[in-house]
């Protein structure tokens, strides 16, 4: 039996993962980058430099190099990817048992305003690749690898829009992530867990919503 379109979105999101090892990722290595992206979430990336954060992290200059030779660059590129290879991985182990493709809809948009709402890393990776757009500074490979992973992202929802009998339009799912990657702007979230729970309740009603405006008719119907 041929593999229904979230079986192979699944499978597209378990190969990416796969390109990338990260078990060998040491923790001075991983204390870096956790520093860096907490900093930068916090204080914005150009205010991070090597002297903040090993006064962050409470290291000279030298131990910051030897972990990455390349310096700022490197770090924002590593911690980048890690966040990303980190999101990836969270929600495919979410979401790949559930059957419901109602369910998985709720599972992945669940996911994405949690994450949006407490953490402030993935607006951060958001405010990165926007400015990129304009600065160029993250590089081919790395801006290569985001974008690869944003599209696989995309395509876990029109998968489970397809299986829901609905004819989604490219532009609607791109609505649909604008929604979601703002929702820490919109939410006005008060730091508990029962209002983001509500927050991510209503995040997956907003997004059903699109769904049926931006899908006049139904496939097969």
């Amino acid at each position: 039996m041929s593999p229904t379109p979230r079986e192979q979105a699944n499978a597209a999101v378990r190969e990416f993962l796969s390109k990338r090892d990260w078990s060998a990722q040491t923790p001075a290595r991983k204390r870096i980058l956790v520093a860096f992206l907490r900093l930068a979430a916090t204080n914005g990336h150009n205010s991070v430099s090597m002297r903040t954060l090993g006064r962050e992290l409470g290291l000279r200059a030298p131990s910051l190099y030897s972990s990455f030779p390349q310096g700022k660059d490197q770090i924002i590129a590593e911690s980048l990817l890690w966040f990303t290879h980190g999101f990836a991985r969270d929600l495919l182990y979410v979401v790949q048992e559930i059957r419901s493709v109602d369910d998985y809809w709720a599972a992945l948009v669940r996911f994405h305003v949690i994450q949006q709402v407490s953490t402030p890393e993935a607006d951060l990776l958001n405010l990165l690749v926007a400015s990129d757009t304009v600065a160029g500074f993250l590089g081919d490979d790395l801006r290569g690898e985001l974008a690869l992973w944003q599209s696989l992202h995309e395509e876990m929802y029109a998968a489970a829009a397809e299986e829901m009998g609905l004819a989604v339009m490219k532009q609607t799912i791109q609505v649909i992530f604008a929604l979601l990657d703002g929702a820490a702007h919109w939410s006005a979230w008060d730091g508990t867990v029962e209002h983001l729970e509500r927050l991510s309740d209503h995040g997956v009603a907003l997004t059903r919503s699109l769904l049926e405006v931006g899908s006049p008719s139904r496939t097969g119907s």
